[in-house]
């Protein structure tokens, strides 16, 4: 007879089990070349300083030992990098392991969590996780966010605000103002910024971590700096805020590789910036080819562009027999047969180029209207001189066509 498991806590019942889709390219092609483009990583390796280092270590050191638990090497390399203060900064195995960290220092089964929609859903899963209760600020246009909308959604209950800023998988970027306006307005309440996409647009409210302790930024090194295999994220905010979710956090810490690639590649910064160029120049080739297939397209202040096309299924599916894969966002209301497709190098590019003009006939929605051709837009984001800031150029605003 088969025995009766142990019941689980009621809420984690009500969660989702984790979707596996986007991991289905490193299974689906056996030996032979894919272009993974459904999860924004990068499209390239690590800078070659990454690899050196971890040989280097791999020869010298042996594994037995647990790393350090307070990433102090690497907190110093943040701290210059993102000119917070060393106190100020927090290491985790990865973004997923910080949100949970935030998640469960702040929330339980009295509190909510309001979190500007559409968006990735894995810190409104660990704040399910931990019993709260998930308001969604869904705005009525996804492209345009409204500061008013979240604020509407605030209350006495609510304890964290989630934004992805830019967000995934809209691109789109509340102003450091309304950030402002925001944390003064919620000043009990922790206003969490996901700043997952900061290399590729340079957009930043770190700087104002000094003024305001209900701020905490989350970043990783997943995207820009080509680390998702060996992931660390980190968190900046209020040294008080550290004391409490360091209690989880410091159980979470990177493992030692990944705290030894994580550094390398903040001392090899320019390859970081090189790739962010590229990234930039892939952007203008897609706003000067996508029009004239016909597409109904959005170029993002990330690494990834939006894609509205006939038959998304089909798409997809389409693209994974040419070993290109990329993301449905269908699941998403209002987003109905978008794609979202991960910008790399202009040689990815191009190729992702060459068969969507193979399947324009089909796909492209704007096929056979005219549209006159828009002048790309790009510049170099401002920030504060200071010799601790890292410029990239890129695109601050998304381009839409």
């Amino acid at each position: 007879m088969e025995k009766n498991l142990v019941r689980v806590a009621s809420h984690i019942l009500d969660l989702e089990e984790p979707k596996t889709d986007l991991q289905e390219a490193l299974f689906s092609v056996s030996g032979r070349d894919i272009l993974k483009l459904d999860n924004n990583e990068a499209t390239i390796g690590p800078s070659p300083l990454v690899t050196r280092a971890l040989s280097r270590y791999l020869s010298d050191r042996t594994l037995n030992q647990q790393p350090d638990m307070s990433a102090r090497k690497l907190r110093r390399k943040i701290s210059l990098y993102s000119g917070v203060n060393y106190d100020s900064i927090a290491c985790f195995a990865n973004m997923a392991e910080t949100m949970e960290a935030v998640a469960r220092t702040y929330l339980d089964h009295n509190l909510e969590v309001v979190i500007s929609w559409p968006s990735d859903d894995l810190f409104g899963h660990y704040a399910a996780s931990a019993g709260a209760k998930i308001i969604k600020a869904e705005y009525s246009d996804p492209f345009t966010p409204a500061v008013e909308l979240i604020i509407s959604r605030i209350n006495s209950k609510t304890r964290v605000v989630y934004i992805s800023n830019p967000g995934n998988p809209t691109g789109t970027s509340l102003t450091e103002a309304e950030i402002v306006f925001l944390l003064s307005y919620a000043e009990d309440v922790l206003v969490l910024v996901d700043e997952s996409y900061f290399e590729f647009c340079g957009i930043t409210m770190a700087d104002l971590i000094p003024k305001f302790p209900n701020l905490a930024v989350i970043r990783t090194f997943s995207k820009a700096f080509a680390l998702a295999g060996l992931d660390v994220s980190y968190i900046l905010t209020d040294s008080r805020n550290l004391k409490f979710i360091n209690r989880l956090g410091y159980l979470k810490a990177p493992g030692t590789l990944a705290q030894v690639a994580a550094d390398a590649a903040l001392d090899d910064i320019n390859y970081t910036a090189g790739y962010v160029r590229q990234v930039n120049m892939s952007k203008k080739i897609l706003f000067d080819n996508l029009p004239r297939m016909g597409y109904e397209f959005r170029i993002t202040a990330g690494n990834f562009f939006l894609l509205k096309v006939n038959d998304a299924d089909k798409l997809v599916e389409t693209m994974s027999k040419s070993n290109i894969f990329i993301n449905n966002l269908s699941r998403f209301s209002g987003f109905e047969n978008y794609v979202q497709v991960t910008i790399g190098i202009p040689s990815h590019t191009h190729t992702v180029l060459n068969l969507l003009g193979r399947l324009a006939g089909e796909q492209a929605s704007r096929l056979g209207r005219f549209k006159s051709k828009e002048k790309f837009v790009g510049r170099s984001v401002k920030s504060k001189e200071s010799p601790k800031r890292i410029r990239f150029k890129n695109l601050e605003k998304p381009v839409v066509g």
